[in-house]
């Protein structure tokens, strides 16, 4: 069918259009103490032991997180959360 997403071109992969739906967000008060304890070196699984909450979820905020800045990993985070003040 012509006009529908499907068959255009310009189709955009889901993982990023919600990347760019959150970039420039503020950061909520739990992606902050994620980023926080990442910042200290963390693992994901013990900042899920520290938070009480399963790794899956630590890893949807981390998501959130990389999407706000404007990043694809954990380096990139924490060098674009240092230049914001934001650890």
């Amino acid at each position: 069918m012509i006009g529908t997403e499907e068959s255009s071109p310009y189709c955009v992969p889901d993982a990023v259009r919600r990347r760019l739906s959150l970039s420039g967000k503020p950061l909520t008060p739990t992606e902050l103490e994620i980023l926080r304890w990442a910042a200290e070196g963390k693992t994901v699984w013990e900042i899920s032991q520290i938070r009480n909450t399963s790794e899956a979820t630590v890893k949807f905020h981390l998501r959130n997180i990389y999407g706000k800045l404007e990043v694809t990993n954990r380096v990139q985070a924490m060098n674009e959360a240092a230049r914001r003040g934001l650890c």
